[in-house]
């Protein structure tokens, strides 16, 4: 892993230095590389903030200085913790003489732009989803809302990842209409997912990627599966994901290890490639609680796979009903069945739906176009 050199400021003579701030370093690795390249290809100095974890050696492929997060915690609720970090990232960005901050997930969001006031950085916030608090089961809503009208009011610019995030906190007053619009996601870049042969025969697998969370949906898929099974011995139900402890949603292992022993279910855990289960599938499920906008319906699109997705912001924004794929009421497992039963009653129409799918990814949520309004937002408050 590189280390910031001690000559960092000085590198920017040929640009500025821009800093990335997220909660995990994966979210640079999978989801900000297309921007990390523009923006060195444009000669600027590009930081990377974020805790050490597991991923950090992931970063070391990417044109960029990887400079670790100590307070950071993505579950804690410790107002000191979170002062220090403030601290920690004004600390960074007077150092490194940082122009501008790109801000992504919601501690960085809101303690990144707080920590930005009073110094020369300026800050685009992204919401890349609203989180547990705004499914309509969490906790903490409230307190939310408030340290979010409290940073957004202050920061530069704010890009929701769909259009029924956006229109919530205009009607609440956390942000205003001239600094804050929609971008399409984190943008795929369509060309690193070919589409394979739509599986033939009447042998079905029904994937589900995400994490194991409750407002992901997963109890509805399973509670799906378990009612499909007996009916539809062809079929197979396929998770890739993992357990996630730290955070309030989570299910438990206890439950997941009951899961794993239903003939029905196949539990692959987290993996490196979600291509080949892509592949192998005829649809793909997510019938999440609320997305921001959901990666695996674009990766899943981009590969010519049909979709079911709940009819909940994010993912009815990358669904075009009966087009793409189907979109069924939120926590319904009867109607999530139902649907899969529609779905592979005919094969030829999920074919041509899977067609349209990766037209639809590419002319509307490729990297290409998320890079470029972030560039020339960027240029809007730097030049």
């Amino acid at each position: 892993m590189r280390k910031a050199p001690p000559n960092i400021e000085a590198s920017a003579a040929q640009g500025v230095t821009v800093a990335l701030v997220a909660n995990a370093t994966w979210n640079f690795h999978n989801f900000r590389r297309g921007l990390i390249n523009a923006l060195a290809e444009r000669g600027h100095q590009v930081l990377l903030l974020a805790p050490a974890d597991d991923h950090a050696a992931d970063l070391t492929d990417l044109n960029a200085t990887f400079i670790p997060l100590h307070h950071l915690s993505r579950s804690g609720r410790n107002p000191g913790k979170d002062l220090q970090l403030v601290l920690e990232l004004r600390h960074h960005y007077r150092k490194y003489g940082v122009s501008l901050a790109f801000l992504f997930t919601i501690k960085p969001v809101i303690y990144g732009t707080l920590a930005a006031v009073g110094t020369a950085t300026r800050t685009i916030a992204t919401l890349t989803g609203l989180g547990y608090a705004y499914t309509g089961k969490g906790r903490g809503g409230a307190l939310v809302s408030t340290l979010y009208r409290l940073a957004l009011k202050r920061g530069d610019f704010t890009y929701f990842h769909n259009p029924d995030d956006r229109q919530l906190f205009l009607e609440k007053g956390l942000v205003s209409e001239q600094r804050s619009d929609v971008i399409p996601g984190s943008g795929l870049d369509v060309t690193a997912y070919e589409p394979t042969p739509f599986p033939g025969g009447e042998d079905h697998q029904i994937l589900f990627v995400g994490r194991l969370l409750e407002d992901k949906g997963i109890r509805e898929f399973v509670t799906a599966a378990a009612s499909s099974a007996p009916s539809h011995p062809n079929w197979t139900f396929h998770v890739v994901g993992d357990l996630d402890q730290e955070n309030p949603a989570a299910i438990s292992a206890e439950e997941v290890s009951g899961w794993k022993e239903r003939p029905e279910l196949t539990f692959h855990g987290q993996v490196a490639d979600v291509k080949p289960y892509l592949s192998a599938a005829s649809l793909v499920v997510l019938p999440s609680y609320r997305e921001g906008c959901p990666r695996v319906l674009l990766e899943a699109g981009a590969m010519e796979r049909p979709v079911i997705g709940a009819d909940v912001p994010g993912v009815r924004s990358v669904i075009d009903h009966e087009k793409t794929g189907w979109l069924v009421p939120v926590g319904n497992a009867s109607a999530l069945s139902d649907a899969m039963k529609t779905a592979l009653k005919q094969p030829q129409k999920l074919a041509e739906m899977g067609q349209a799918g990766r037209r639809r990814v590419a002319e509307g949520f490729s990297e290409n176009i998320v890079v470029s309004e972030y560039l020339k937002q960027m240029d809007e408050l730097t030049i």
